[in-house]
């Protein structure tokens, strides 16, 4: 296993974060480790729906079915005139 120091750390952030581990029940080592953890999986999944975004940019723009008022409207401009007996 790693071992990490960090330096320079704020006295404000270093009592804030002592705060947070003993309101948890936990060493500041394990609430740390917990924290590096969760940041961590959440940057590989921000960066996972970034690939996946930038994929979905390749793909063409869904367009559907047509109007049926367009087929109508390019049915007259084609100068078809409707079959039923009105």
């Amino acid at each position: 296993m790693s071992t990490l120091y960090v330096r320079n750390v704020p006295e404000d952030l270093y009592a804030k974060l002592q705060r947070w581990a003993a309101e948890s029940g936990e060493s500041l080592n394990s609430a740390i480790l917990e924290f590096l953890e969760r940041e961590v999986e959440r940057k590989e999944r921000r960066a996972e729906y970034e690939r996946l975004l930038a994929e979905l940019k390749t793909y063409p723009p869904y367009v559907g079915p047509p109007w049926p008022e367009d087929i109508i409207r390019e049915d007259r401009d084609r100068g078809h005139k409707p079959e039923f007996g009105y």
